[in-house]
């Protein structure tokens, strides 16, 4: 079996330099807020650190299978190596091998795309679903179609490739291969799939952001001391320094880290635990909503 190796250099400096560069921009946000009182504005410095660092993680996959990247060619198959996925193509499913130059419908893409990275899935209106395997301009990729699916791939050596997979195609397999996929088994997990499973977790997020929010919203209108606590009959008979206000949300995300991570440990062995968890994090929610809401309203 030969080996293609991919010009991965541009992608992989470029991805590392996204990377750098969200990193010094959540530094300077979160080392302005912090110099500055509590407000909404720093509820939006969070927000937007956390979502920088989440961008952060999924460039740093990306970045990591260009690493990796290479295909590999012989009569039975053309198999892509990229990062921790692999996908296996039996030459005999090849219907056809064209190149960029010949698309000349619309092609939609999602994914990870900057100058020398081309990765994630697509639409050809010529061509139908397409995954992207690729560090070079459309124009210079090779589409492998197979029934149902069609491949984008850059080898570094573009027309020797494309001259061996010719050969190898017309040379016919001499074993048959099952055209598959793997990838880490994370990705296959069948909560992905699971509609009520997913709402019950985003609604928890959403309400733990959206306290977050008012709370920050209302925090320089609030007193140095606030009342946390009302006896029986409605009086103030606790109070505290407003930051503590804070601690009621904080129940709210502890209650969803904890149990959306046991549901999701539980989740093969025992789904209507794991909804019995995300469940109760949504109605912790509405309780931790009810008791913010509640001191607020009395200030």
């Amino acid at each position: 079996m030969s080996k293609w190796g991919v010009n991965v250099g541009r992608g992989f400096g470029i991805g590392l330099g996204l990377m750098c560069s969200i990193l010094l921009g959540n530094a300077a946000l979160v080392g302005v807020a912090a110099s500055r009182p509590v407000t909404f504005g720093t509820f939006l410095v969070g927000l937007a650190t956390t979502l920088g660092l989440i961008l952060v993680g999924l460039i740093a996959y990306w970045v990591y299978g260009l690493a990796g990247a290479s295909y590999r060619l012989d009569r039975n198959a053309l198999i892509i190596h990229w990062g921790t996925s692999q996908q296996i193509i039996p030459t005999g499913a090849i219907e056809r091998v064209f190149t960029g130059d010949d698309i000349k419908g619309e092609v939609h893409f999602y994914g990870g795309r900057w100058p020398g990275h081309w990765v994630g899935y697509g639409e050809l209106e010529d061509g139908g679903p397409t995954l992207f395997y690729a560090t070079r301009p459309l124009r210079d990729q090779i589409f492998v179609a197979t029934p149902g699916l069609v491949y984008a791939l850059s080898p570094a050596r573009r027309e020797a490739f494309l001259d061996s997979l010719q050969q190898r195609v017309q040379m016919g397999p001499t074993q048959t291969i099952e055209q598959s996929t793997r990838r880490p088994p994370i990705l296959d997990w069948p909560i992905w799939r699971d509609s009520l499973g997913l709402v019950l977790l985003a609604v928890g997020a959403l309400a733990f952001v959206s306290l977050l929010a008012i709370v920050s919203y209302r925090f320089p209108s609030l007193p140095a001391l606030i009342p946390l606590h009302f006896g029986p009959s409605g009086a103030p008979d606790r109070l505290g320094p407003r930051t503590e206000l804070f601690r009621v949300p904080l129940i709210g995300m502890l209650t969803l880290i904890l149990n959306g991570s046991l549901g999701a440990v539980l989740y093969r062995r025992s789904r209507l635990a794991s909804y019995l968890l995300w469940g109760a994090t949504v109605l912790v929610q509405v309780l931790v909503w009810t008791a913010t809401l509640g001191i607020l309203s009395r200030i």
